[in-house]
């Protein structure tokens, strides 16, 4: 397939790029950072800012699929993440592109029951506006005419792939610590496998939560809203 990419050097957008170009898949991917994109052949980098509709409608033009893994940093507005999926289902309407495969958080929808209570109070607190940001996407998303699955995954971690996770529309498992190379594989494994058209399936573990996930977490979320990274 050809994939637009857009989130593409981010963490579990890494993870995507290396997993589906070494399945034979050709990318298009927006960035502010080419140079972070270099080396893969199979790797077109469009630069570029999905905050800007021409630029995030560039990647998209003869496509057969889109993959949204945006996330909020430091160097950008509070609502980047539903400005720029806003642009990105305006770019696949103008090409014809129907099918888009979008990562958003467990903890939204009806999947907020499958949050454990520090979830649910982070959530409530210091990620308040940033779940606001997301709710607002997969409102845009879901109120779309394209072929869309919306995935939601538990706590990201950067462990090597297992292929050891569960998944479903209704799955019955707490928010579990999940690597992102676990997540990528199940991305791909929807795009190939045309699964979960209009749903927005869950992706987590069944492993146990301490202490040290806890941190990790806390850790990761400061980091990227304070400092970008």
């Amino acid at each position: 397939m050809k994939l637009a990419v857009f989130g593409a050097t981010g963490g579990t957008g890494r993870q995507f790029i290396a997993q589906a170009t070494e399945a034979g898949h050709r990318i298009r991917a927006l960035t502010r950072s080419p140079e972070k994109l270099s080396g893969r052949d199979a790797v077109v980098p469009v630069e570029g800012n999905v905050l800007d509709p021409d630029d995030a409608r560039r990647p998209v033009e003869g496509t057969d699929a889109a993959v949204c893994i945006l996330g909020r940093t430091k160097n950008n507005p509070a609502d980047v993440v539903s400005q720029g999926t806003a642009h990105i289902l305006d770019a696949m309407q103008r090409y014809d592109v129907r099918r888009l495969v979008v990562v958003t958080s467990i903890g939204l929808g009806a999947s907020v029951t499958n949050l454990p209570w520090y979830g649910r109070l982070a959530n409530a607190t210091v990620l308040q506006d940033l779940m606001a940001d997301k709710a607002r996407q997969e409102e845009l998303v879901m109120q779309s005419r394209l072929d869309w699955t919306i995935v939601r995954p538990g706590g990201l971690t950067d462990g090597s792939r297992t292929g050891d996770y569960v998944h479903g529309a209704d799955l019955d498992a707490e928010a579990a610590p999940i690597p992102r190379a676990d997540v990528a594989d199940f991305l791909l494994t929807v795009l190939e496998r045309d699964l979960y058209v209009r749903k927005a399936p869950l992706v987590t573990t069944r492993e146990g939560v301490d202490l040290a996930f806890l941190w990790q977490q806390m850790r990761d979320v400061t980091t990227r809203l304070l400092w970008g990274a």
